[in-house]
This record gives C-alpha cells, structure tokens and sequence, in this order.
C-alpha cells in the first residue's frame, strides 16, 4: 500500500514538472476577449495580462502547480482553480497540461 502512495505522489510530482505554463483565454458574459486583466499564479508576484485576444500564457514554477488569482484594476475579481479531483477519482486541470481553457466573467464589462 505504501509503494502505490509514493508511486502517486512521484506521478503527481512529475505532471507538475511537465507542465511549463498557464495558459487560456478571459470573456466578459457577452463572450468578447477581455483585455489587460492581470492573471497571477496564487501567493507569488509571478504575473501576466491578457492579449487583445484575451489570451494569456504564463510561466510557471515547474515544481508545483498554483491557483491562478484574476485581477482588475489591482482587485482580485476571481480565482481559478487549476488542478482538482472529485472523490477521490480522476485528477483534473485547468489552464494547464497544454489545455487552453477559457474563463468567462460574469459581471465584468469593458
């Protein structure tokens, strides 16, 4: 039982290695790209903006995997959870693992 452990938490360690970016697109709810929303990896100053496309992909720090913190006008307006699992089961990602995901903001209007 030990060796199944240790032999998952080396695969999750060498998933979070693998993977060298963020990356993904921001809408607003009428589905247009966002522009210059500052996305940051959780707890660092590790920071990018989005693209005229609303488009943003940033470096991350190949030893672990973060939460990414969506910024306007220097507030945090959402954060965005990138790696997951539900009971236990299959581990999801987001915004990672080569997956351009997108996050749509409910409320925000250019």
């Amino acid at each position: 039982m030990k060796s199944i452990k240790y032999l998952g938490a080396i695969i999750l360690l060498w998933s979070c290695s693998a993977s060298k970016n963020y990356e993904g697109y921001i809408f607003n709810n009428q589905k247009k790209p966002v522009k210059n929303i500052k996305v940051c990896e959780q707890y660092t100053t590790n920071c990018i903006t989005t693209n005229d496309k609303g488009f943003f992909i940033l470096k991350k720090d190949n030893t672990s995997i973060r939460n990414l913190v969506v910024f306007s006008n220097n507030k945090p307006i959402d954060t965005i959870r990138t790696v997951w699992s539900q009971h236990g089961e299959k581990i999801n990602y987001s915004f990672i693992e080569g997956k351009k995901d997108a996050l749509f903001l409910k409320s925000y209007n250019q």
